[in-house]
């Protein structure tokens, strides 16, 4: 039931001089499938926008006029004490919102009344802007977050984006809302603190998207972070904002440090200490005999002295290191302290304090602990250690004459990290030691996580990889279908057509191509914008689809519509040979060997001479002018390019077969098997070269490797038969030598190729 003075949800948008992206914005909240909302948009200094809201003639629309302009979060502050909503949510004035945005998320929260938070899944939309009409075309769309609620990585880093994410509104107000003094990062600023108190939900669906411009961006976040150390005082800002007490949810821990002398290195260190310990700490900072007055150290500490977590204690008279500490713990009402003196190697050892609380929950009998840190022990220091508050005061007493126990142990991998290993794991098996099998064994070990874990779309690229690599279709498509079900669909609809064109489904290929595009907002009309051709050092996701789809209409023998396709391509990527490339196959497949050599002769850049798609269809090109001496040296280029690319194989072997010259693909095809062992056909053609030199036991060994894969090659039951017959040739040095075939290298070629190599 709507409620115009108690709507459920409450979006706040804070625009400055956007108003053509601000009215995409509002039309996307409009067009929600839940109707019960308000809309309220805080003019933050810009240009006056009120026409682009009266447009709307929406009552649940506000408007609040600004000419002063103050920054974000100072407007969201605004907007939330404005609010009338239970929830609230954020919307960027470019970005926008899927029409399941409000539905989705508020269900989140009614359905979890103890989470403070719900969020989604976003695409991160690169785009290119029209100069004359400002109409933004997207040219890829990746969802760069996506992660299961995970407290300890909160703390580290924001997996909870501001355009995802519909909170309780009281919830907000009683973390303090949005801190002012923070320029950039502000939903993390806000999050991290919720984090104290609350869980967050986290739902596997997509529910909007953020815009990045390709090329150019006036986005605050990016003008920030080109001051380095002003973004990294910005982060200090939002690690040592802490919410009011009590917190629910973390332990409270404090870092009592003993200064011995103030100034630079001090600070500096200190510095190192707050940018590598995520876990939320006030610190204590113990003039310890170091003399200065409060106002004199506070004075020396200059920028850090602002950071709402640090207080500083004086020792006029230095004290043993256990008494001063036992000074600053009295003070303290955390559970755990962590005593720190300059020894302390805060890069070396990170994540300690997650690791040390784990340690200690889960171990009853150990009251402190301490980490076997490269350096730190040098120092003969008894501290750098993390301790029961209760117990360090108990068993300090002078008159007690206790002893403090404190082991040390070696650092492990916190649990909110343990994916984060994991993956760091999984890539260097997929990148580096190129073992398959076992990164797909780990990949399903993470994919079985939950808790705290990416899933499937964050992992969509790194299934793609493996899939291709172990020829396990099915696993790429089982993933892509299940995503694209919950709506994850332009990236995966540009991987379905990726597959569909693998498999040799063609038609279906282009269908999935087709729906991408329009899922992307493109027609072909689309790159007469006068922002196109642009130039760009990645292979942007559109591009890719286009080269994908000109590819399987060459298949389907539509050479016309291909080469619309590559041309599309060519202003997606201007200074890309491989839109050239599509053009000499199609006029290879269309018969038109003229025009193919003229595409080929205007390959641009050096690229081209890397891409063993370049040096095979030069082979192309060789054969139909029949030198096939010139032919197979274009071919041996290729596989020297790309050792594990299957393109090769069969080319090269026919070509080579051709001309005899089976002891020169022995090596090639031998480091193929090498990288691809399950490739049934590359040991079968190795059977059949073993046999042309008469080499028996090579030839079965490879025959039988071939049917072990395949059972029913018939290339290597034939050569095994043959074999069995006694038909094996004789061994290559009692044969007389075969004559080359005659060169003849056409009209265009000796531009491109010599004789025997290619001249660039």
């Amino acid at each position: 039931m709507l409620s115009p003075d108690h709507p459920k949800v409450t979006a706040l948008i804070s625009t400055f001089n956007r108003p053509k992206y601000l009215e995409e914005a509002i039309q996307s909240i409009v067009a929600q499938t839940m109707d019960d909302w308000e809309l309220i948009v805080l003019n933050d200094g810009g240009v006056d926008v009120a026409d682009v809201t009266a447009k709307f003639a929406d009552p649940r629309i506000v408007y609040v006029p600004d000419r002063v302009n103050k920054g974000a979060a100072i407007r969201f502050n605004q907007g939330l004490r404005m609010a009338k909503g239970d929830y609230v949510c954020y919307l960027g004035d470019d970005d926008l919102f899927y029409p399941n945005h409000f539905e989705v998320l508020s269900k989140a929260l009614d359905d979890n009344p103890e989470a403070g938070l719900a969020y989604s899944d976003l695409y991160a939309a690169s785009s290119v802007s029209d100069n004359r009409t400002g109409e933004r075309f997207s040219l890829d769309k990746q969802v760069m977050v996506s992660r299961d609620f995970n407290r300890e990585f909160m703390f580290h880093f924001n997996h909870v984006l501001h355009v995802s994410l519909m909170h309780r509104r009281e919830a907000a107000l009683r973390v303090g809302g949005f801190d002012e003094s923070v320029k950039v990062l502000i939903e993390w600023s806000l999050n991290r603190r919720l984090a104290f108190i609350y869980d967050f939900v986290h739902v596997e669906v997509p529910t909007g998207e953020y815009h990045m411009a390709v090329f150019k961006s006036d986005r605050i976040s990016v003008r920030e972070r080109r001051n380095q150390e002003s973004y990294k005082h910005n982060l200090r800002r939002i690690r040592r904002n802490f919410p009011p007490e009590p917190w629910t949810k973390i332990q409270k821990v404090d870092l009592i440090y003993l200064v011995d002398r103030w100034g630079k290195k001090l600070n500096n260190h200190l510095k190192e200490i707050i940018d590598n310990f995520d876990h939320p700490m006030k610190i204590t900072l113990v003039g310890n005999g170091a003399g200065l007055t409060l106002t004199q150290a506070r004075d020396s500490l200059k920028e850090i002295a602002e950071l709402k977590n640090i207080e500083i204690m004086r020792i006029p008279q230095k004290l043993h290191p256990v008494i001063a500490f036992r000074k600053a713990a009295k003070r303290s009402d955390a559970k755990y302290l962590f005593l720190v003196t300059p020894a302390l190697q805060a890069v070396k050892a990170p994540r300690r304090i997650f690791v040390g609380i784990d340690t200690l929950e889960g171990n009853p009998d150990l009251h402190s602990i301490r980490w076997n840190v490269e350096g730190e022990e040098k120092e003969k220091t008894p501290f750098e250690c993390l301790i029961y508050r209760d117990y360090f005061l108990h068993n300090t007493k002078p008159s007690k004459k206790k002893v403090v126990m404190v082991p040390t142990v070696t650092m492990s991998i916190p649990k909110g990290f343990k994916f984060d290993a994991m993956y760091s794991e999984l890539q260097k098996l997929m990148n580096e030691e190129k073992d398959y099998p076992k990164a797909k064994k780990l990949l399903d070990m993470i994919l079985d996580e939950r808790k705290g874990f990416p899933h499937a779309q964050y992992l969509v690229k790194d299934i793609e990889i493996l899939a291709y690599a172990l020829e396990d279709h099915e696993l790429l498509e089982k993933t892509v279908l299940e995503l694209l079900d919950r709506g994850y669909l332009p990236d995966n609809l540009m991987r379905l057509c990726k597959l569909r064109k693998r498999q040799g489904r063609w038609s279906e290929a282009l269908e999935a191509g087709n729906r991408a595009a329009e899922v992307m907002g493109l027609k072909m009309e689309s790159f007469e914008a006068d922002c196109f051709p642009i130039k760009m050092p990645a292979e942007v996701g559109i591009f890719k689809l286009y080269m994908d789809m000109g590819d399987c209409l060459i298949k389907l023998r539509d050479f016309v519509e291909a080469a619309r396709h590559y041309h599309v391509a060519s202003k997606l990527k201007a200074d890309s040979h491989k839109p050239f490339l599509g053009f000499a196959k199609a006029y290879l497949e269309a018969g038109e060997l003229a025009k193919a050599e003229a595409a080929l002769s205007r390959l641009p850049g050096n690229e081209c001479q890397k891409d063993p798609e370049t040096h095979r269809l030069l082979a192309s090109v060789c054969r139909q002018h029949k030198n096939l001496p010139l032919a197979f040296d274009c071919l041996a280029r290729a596989f020297a390019l790309a050792p594990a690319d299957e393109e090769n194989v069969e080319p090269f072997y026919f070509v080579g077969a051709s001309l005899g010259r089976h002891r020169e693909m022995v090596d090639p095809l031998r480091t193929f098997a090498s990288h691809r062992p399950d490739h049934s056909g590359a040991w079968a053609r190795l059977s059949a070269i073993h046999f042309h030199l008469g080499e028996e036991a090579l030839t079965i060994e490879a025959a039988e490797k071939a049917l072990a894969l395949d059972p029913r090659n018939p290339a290597a039951k034939s050569i095994l038969a043959r074999v069995k017959a006694g038909k094996l040739p004789k061994p290559e040095g009692e044969r007389d030598a075969v004559p080359d075939a005659p060169a003849d290298p056409g009209s265009v070629l000796p531009a491109l190729m010599g004789q025997t190599s290619i001249v660039w």
